[in-house]
């Protein structure tokens, strides 16, 4: 077994979730091997939960954020090298803005890439388009944009309105606390943007989404595909020495 880290913090209850989510794909896979499910099967692993300022804010041009994030990330990235780990993955999707830097900085380390997860399980589902509900942040910087059109998957990116109602969800209300106004609001984009573009496979790519978004939450011939529970199946995968990785590679 391989020790694993995940960075956390971003916000705290989604680098918890994310935590719950690998353990699921840990234990799906020892029970696929025909091995009963105990505490020893389970692969070493670690989750740092240092609080990181606002990635959205830093993004979309807050004064000295951009640094301060990425010495939030690094200062994690060593806490997790000091444990020994050797694969890394971040609980929250925007903070994957700053991967390619993370990677130059720890070349030692092989740090995954959400985007990437996503877009290789995409391709095995069949979709050739897929609706991004997502923070500002993760919209500009072109996390998944990238990952996608190279799997040659269309991206479709929230417009001005449907991206308002994203990022009320988001923090007025998982973050706060109101998981009921997050899923009334994230319901409403996704309809919205079903109804624009006529997408009906979405990635909820924001950490705190999946925490109140549902299937039934959303018209029946619509998709939901959680990159963060694809990118904890990545990461379960390494941990249990399922493929080969070189250090440094982003999945």
């Amino acid at each position: 077994m391989v020790p694993v880290g995940i960075i956390g913090g971003m916000g705290p209850f989604a680098g918890a979730h994310y935590v719950g989510l690998f353990l699921e794909e840990c234990a799906r896979l020892i029970e696929a091997d025909g091995a009963g499910v105990t505490d020893q099967r389970f692969p070493p692993h670690y989750l740092f939960q240092l609080p990181v300022p606002d990635r959205t804010s830093a993004l979309l041009g807050a004064q000295d954020e951009y640094g301060r994030v990425l010495r939030a990330l690094s200062g994690q990235m060593d806490g997790l090298r000091g444990l020994g780990a050797k694969v890394v993955a971040m609980s929250c999707n925007t903070a994957h803005a700053w991967h390619a830097e993370l990677r130059s900085r720890y070349p030692d380390m092989a740090l995954l890439h959400i985007g990437d997860a996503a877009a290789d399980h995409l391709v095995g589902q069949g979709e050739a388009e897929v609706g991004l509900l997502a923070t500002a942040g993760t919209v500009r910087s072109g996390i998944y944009a990238g990952s996608l059109e190279r799997a040659g998957i269309a991206c479709r990116e929230p417009d001005g309105d449907e991206l308002a109602l994203l990022m009320r969800g988001i923090y007025q209300g998982v973050k706060a606390g109101d998981n009921a106004l997050g899923r009334a609001c994230f319901s409403r984009a996704l309809e919205r943007m079903r109804g624009r573009t006529g997408v009906a496979g979405f990635l909820m790519a924001c950490t705190e989404i999946p925490l109140a978004l549902r299937a039934g939450d959303v018209p029946a011939e619509c998709r939901l595909y959680d990159p963060g529970r694809l990118s904890a199946r990545e990461l379960a995968k390494r941990a249990c020495r399922r493929g080969s990785f070189r250090t440094g590679e982003s999945v």
